[in-house]
């Protein structure tokens, strides 16, 4: 009976780890000022970020276990993935967003007026997450 018990429990115990790289993370919402505008986003719990002023611009660069974000505004600034190849493309009035994949992990740049935001170093099942997270950027002007 126990050994019955504990082959039903240690299943059970591991499915709802923490530690289940499977397990959804929860979202939070996150305020961002940047230099004209604030950018609200959900992103993944936990988060770890960066963030870089200069003389021209500010970066925010946010740090997850399976993939890379970061928000940019200003100029004279060229990231790598700016240089990547984009298997496609959407262009509107307002905004322009570039996706591709790149030494096979997935990709994604959203320009908006000077606002860029990127994703990158994604695999192909943690996508949908970081595709999300653009959906979710809501920009509203400062001044």
């Amino acid at each position: 009976m126990t050994k019955k018990i504990i082959s039903i429990l240690i299943p059970l115990l591991v499915s709802c780890s923490t530690l289940n790289q499977n397990a959804h993370s929860s979202l939070k919402e996150v305020c961002i000022d940047l230099l004209s505008v604030r950018v609200t986003i959900d992103m993944p719990v936990p988060i770890r970020f960066d963030k870089e002023n200069y003389e021209e611009g500010i970066i925010y660069t946010y740090i997850f276990h399976d993939g890379i974000v970061f928000l940019h505004e200003g100029a004279l600034m060229q990231f790598d993935i700016d240089s990547y190849i984009p298997s496609d493309s959407v262009l509107t009035r307002k905004s322009s967003t570039y996706w591709g994949k790149e030494h096979g992990k997935f990709w994604k740049k959203y320009i908006c007026d000077s606002i860029r935001f990127y994703y990158y170093n994604v695999n192909k099942e943690d996508k949908k997450k970081y595709d999300d997270i653009v959906k979710s950027i809501r920009i509203e002007k400062r001044f």
